[in-house]
């Protein structure tokens, strides 16, 4: 699987799963110096919209299995860890160092060691849709947005990068 969140759940499915989730989705809320991210309204945020709906469309009509994965995608892995590291964390981070390409990097580093329990060296290549992702989060503060790119990455790499992995690799 390409994510964290939903490995844990998918392969132990105990009370440490719903910690986990517990933890990234209510954590931001204990801490009195963060709000819910007010989302501008910008061309580029529209565009981008488009193009992930315009791909993501595209590929659960072409692969219709892969709708309830993309669903359980979404609300168990993207929504909390998307909520976590971009809209609390990063966000925390940036207030804190003013500079927002170190707040990224740090945070994709973070991001990319919670996959590392069950993807082992490969979650290293998890930094770089996370640096797209925080990039995107940081020029658009569209939490949505990001969790409907981060499904979409996910859904792209079951669909596509998996079959090529066990074919040819």
């Amino acid at each position: 699987m390409a994510c964290a969140v939903f490995d844990f759940i998918v392969i132990n499915n105990d009370w440490r799963t719903y910690s986990l989730i517990s933890l990234l989705l209510f954590l931001p809320f204990l801490d009195s110096t963060w709000s819910i991210p007010k989302t501008p309204s910008y061309k580029f945020k529209y565009v981008l919209w488009l193009i992930t709906l315009g791909i993501t469309t595209p590929i659960l009509i072409l692969n219709s299995s892969y709708i309830s994965t993309a669903i359980a995608i979404l609300f168990l892995t993207a929504i909390p860890e998307e909520w976590f590291f971009r809209a609390y964390f990063m966000a925390q981070l940036q207030k804190k160092t003013h500079n927002t390409w170190y707040s990224n990097i740090i945070t994709s580093i973070f991001f990319a060691s919670l996959h590392m329990p069950t993807q082992g060296l490969f979650a290293l290549s998890i930094i770089i849709p996370s640096l797209f992702f925080g990039w995107v989060y940081q020029r658009t503060n569209d939490i949505v947005l990001i969790c409907l790119l981060h499904t979409l990455s996910n859904i792209i790499f079951l669909t596509y990068i998996t079959q090529y992995i066990h074919e040819y690799i």
